[in-house]
Parts: C-alpha cells; structure tokens; sequence
C-alpha cells in the first residue's frame, strides 16, 4: 500500500514537472523565434520583401524582423521600441492598396495627403491617433504598378507627431517596380 502511494505522488510530482517544462516553453519559444529572423544593422542597409518587388533602407540601430516562412512582409523597430513599422507587399496600384489599408484599419474617411517621394513612387497616407499613441497607414508605388507596399507604422508610448520624421524618412526609401 505504500509502495502504492509512493508511485503515485511520484506520477504526479512528474506530471507537474512535464506541466512546468511545457509552460516556460509555451512562454519562452514564441519570442524566441520571433527573434530568429531579426537583424540590427550598423548602417543604414537595403532590405528586400517579396522576392525583392519591394525595397526600402533599414535606418541604422533599427531592428530588421521577418516572419518565418513570409518573405512578404517585414517588420522595422526603432531603437527606442516606440515606433513600429510594418512593410507588406500588396497588389495593385497604390490606389487600390491604399484602400485596402484604410479598410483593414478602420480608417474610411479619414483624411488622406498623397504626396511624390524622391524615387518618383506616389504615396498616400492618413494618420489615425489613440490612447497608445497613433497609426500611420500609407501605400507606396504607382497608380498602375504592379504591386504596392503597404505601411503600417504604430508609435506607442508617445505621439505620432514625434516619430513623423522618422516615418517620412523611411517612407522615401521605399521602391516598387512601375
């Protein structure tokens, strides 16, 4: 009987462990992989996406992120973690990617400033503010291109205003073929 109650509190104290080793993994492997695909460079470096029909240059000290196994989107984080910005490939023209970006992120309506970057890409963007801090949806590229680049960038922690340059400066680096 005794012998019993002995394998049995072992079965548990292993199930508990085996329980416990399966938490911290839940918790430690998802960043961890997320961190597999990223890179800091000490220059300002040209980054690619989809097969390279999107290329924009990574600021130096920013974090470079790619998700694994998506080679149509990347991820730039300042060096501070305050701004965020999310590069996608998107088909069409930037007219049609723009409204698809205002539509994702419910953004109808708001206010839109389409403007010409030094490359000769068109970009139109609009800037949606919140409790965190605010949103800068554009889409990069031309009216009949092929494919578009969608921008997602999110400050948090701070205001959209004191990341603008940031954004802009990174928004003209952009390139999609015509």
């Amino acid at each position: 009987m005794r012998s019993e109650i002995a394998l049995v509190m072992a079965c548990i104290g292993a199930l508990g462990a085996a329980a416990g080793i399966g938490l911290a993994a839940a918790v430690a492997i998802p960043p961890s992989l997320a961190n597999l695909g990223a890179t800091v460079y000490e220059t300002p470096t040209e980054v690619t996406i989809a097969d390279a029909s999107v290329s924009l240059t990574a600021p130096a000290g920013w974090v470079v992120r790619r998700p694994p196994f998506d080679g149509d989107e990347l991820t730039l984080t300042s060096p501070d973690g305050r701004l965020e910005i999310a590069v996608t490939e998107l088909s069409g023209g930037f007219d049609t990617a723009y409204a698809d970006l205002v539509r994702g992120g419910d953004a109808e309506g708001a206010e839109a400033v389409t403007e010409t970057l030094s490359s000769g890409s068109r970009t139109r963007h609009t800037e949606l503010l919140d409790e965190e801090g605010g949103v800068v949806l554009a889409a990069v590229g031309d009216e009949r291109g092929p494919v578009s680049a969608g921008i997602v960038a999110r400050v948090s922690d701070a205001s959209v205003g004191d990341y603008r340059y940031a954004i802009a400066e990174v928004l003209d680096t952009v390139r999609v073929p015509s």
